[in-house]
């Protein structure tokens, strides 16, 4: 096992309340061993901080990895390539997969790809339902024992309340997760982006932000009649977002999350039937985007998430209607928060929590998403000063569908440490 020195760094987790400039960190192996260790400490390597913020490393909740089935858009190889270039150290990979992870083999040849790429660690996220065609309540005990960590449809509704209600009672008894998309798909069949002025413009069929709140309002429902611990997908529109508000006031188990995109863009993003901005949800109005940066720093909202969703190009260049949704976010997640950071909406606290403390808390795991001694060596080495731009040439995802591409960012992890290995470190 070989030991790594972070010199002259400041420690800085939110989530454990730790703030302090020009410390040394030993790294021994797989743990931490020192927080506090003397500047003339050795190691077999030994990066120099030169101030600069050394944070656990991020979790990120929904990232759809494409394996098995998928692999012309994405594999766990390349998905964990790119996310270490992003700073994340753990990602949940969604069922959204061919065949779906709703059985154990599934499950173990997820795992097994991921021992293969590295020390990325990959949570599976088993499917609530067989096939996710939302009938019958897959075989949660099962998958859970196999290794899945939260049970969800992925970006499929679950149409049968009372489907809905079981999986959430089976959960509970597990002590797992159900995470939802909450959507009322009565009201947004057919549509490929927000219902409102920019649609109607364009002419396209509009999804209404209803749909989505009608959505979380039965979910919300569903979680205070069960009792049971509910976390909402991608949420984007500001009524939604105060439901969430309002049902955490009356002490239901509520957690939800939001995507970078619906952080930073509009729907205006569509105008020239851009298909890079062809996601799903679909990108709403200011409006909805203003509320959704207040939820988050208000703690409404708990955590982002990439929802990295890969397409082949193939699928985004063809007509707006027809274009397959989704945009890859693992390498820009951080980069986006910090670009909120960095214009005053979002405090770094607030920030860096989001993307550690508060999806380990919608885990459950206490031993991720935090810096202590004798706990895993997941760490990133960030630079608040490193001004860059997402560019094609340097995306390491096997797609490269992104509105975010020719941006440039404030911030960027320059090392990614994953139990204990480098997994990124940015040429000098």
């Amino acid at each position: 096992m070989s030991t790594l020195v972070f010199r002259d760094v400041r420690l800085f987790d939110p989530g454990a309340g730790i703030d302090r400039p020009h410390a040394t960190v030993i790294v021994d192996g797989e743990r931490i061993e020192s927080l506090a260790a003397p500047s003339t400490a050795q190691g077999d390597r030994i990066i120099e901080g030169r101030g600069r913020l050394l944070i656990p490393g991020l979790i990120d909740l929904r990232a759809h990895l494409c394996e098995p089935g998928h692999t012309r858009r994405e594999k766990i190889e390349t998905g964990v390539r790119a996310a270490a270039v992003g700073g994340f150290t753990t990602l949940v990979a969604m069922p959204t997969t061919h065949p779906a992870i709703d059985r154990v083999e599934v499950v173990e040849l997820v795992l097994a790809r991921a021992r293969e790429a590295g020390k990325t660690r990959v949570l599976p996220a088993g499917a609530l339902s067989v096939g996710r065609e939302g009938k019958n309540l897959a075989e949660m005990a099962k998958l859970q024992a196999a290794g899945c960590v939260m049970f969800t449809d992925g970006d499929r509704a679950v149409k049968d309340s009372q489907l809905l209600r079981y999986a959430l009672e089976t959960a509970g008894d597990l002590g797992v997760p159900i995470a939802t998309h909450a959507e009322d798909q009565s009201l947004s069949l057919g549509g490929v982006m927000h219902e409102g002025l920019v649609s109607t413009r364009l002419g396209l069929e509009g999804i209404p932000g209803a749909a989505e709140v009608v959505g979380v309002a039965r979910d919300i429902g569903l979680a205070e009649l069960t009792g049971q611990r509910l976390h909402l997908g991608h949420v984007t529109t500001a009524a939604a977002a105060e439901l969430i508000r309002q049902a955490k006031r009356r002490g239901i188990r509520v957690t939800a999350e939001v995507s970078p995109l619906h952080l930073l863009l509009t729907d205006e993003c569509c105008f020239g039937y851009d298909t890079a901005a062809k996601i799903f949800p679909p990108l709403r109005p200011q409006t909805d985007v203003d509320a959704m940066v207040l939820a988050l720093a208000d703690g409404t909202l708990d955590n982002v998430v990439s929802d990295h969703c890969p397409q082949i190009e193939l699928e985004k260049k063809v007509e707006f209607d027809r274009a397959a949704p989704g945009a890859i976010g693992l390498e820009t997640t951080l980069a986006a928060v910090l670009a909120l950071v960095k214009s005053g909406r979002l405090t770094l606290e607030r920030a860096i929590a989001t993307l550690t403390r508060g999806p380990a808390q919608v885990l459950g795991r206490n031993d991720l998403g935090r810096l202590q001694e004798g706990g895993h060596a997941d760490l990133v080495l960030l630079d608040l000063e490193h001004e860059w731009t997402f560019n094609r040439a340097e995306v390491r995802s096997r797609s490269f569908n992104s509105p975010f591409l020719g941006r440039s960012f404030p911030g960027r992890a320059v090392v990614t440490v994953a139990r204990g290995e480098i997994t990124h470190e940015l040429e000098a």
